[in-house]
């Protein structure tokens, strides 16, 4: 990521390319402003829900981990019948 003054980020304002990764706009060396173009933004939100999936994922694959060590588990036969007692 780039850090840039007010000033020049004022003076490049029209150039996109300039902001695509992000850049820190600072006033006296501080940082006040992050300017990012929408695509990057939408890249970064995209990137953000599949992590969260992957760790949804992995919780549940977890939690079946646990049952089967606990043995919460059921036959296939057992499933089925639970299935079709329900339909009835």
């Amino acid at each position: 990521m780039m850090t840039i003054s007010q000033k020049e980020a004022r003076e490049k304002l029209n150039d996109v390319a300039l902001f695509e990764n992000g850049v820190y706009v600072t006033r006296n060396g501080v940082a006040q402003l992050y300017i990012q173009t929408v695509e990057a933004r939408e890249r970064e939100l995209q990137e953000i829900e599949q992590e969260k999936q992957a760790i949804a994922l992995l919780q549940l694959t977890l939690k079946a981990q646990k049952d089967v060590v606990e043995g919460k588990t059921h036959t296939l036969e057992e499933v089925l019948e639970k299935l079709n007692a329900t339909r009835e």
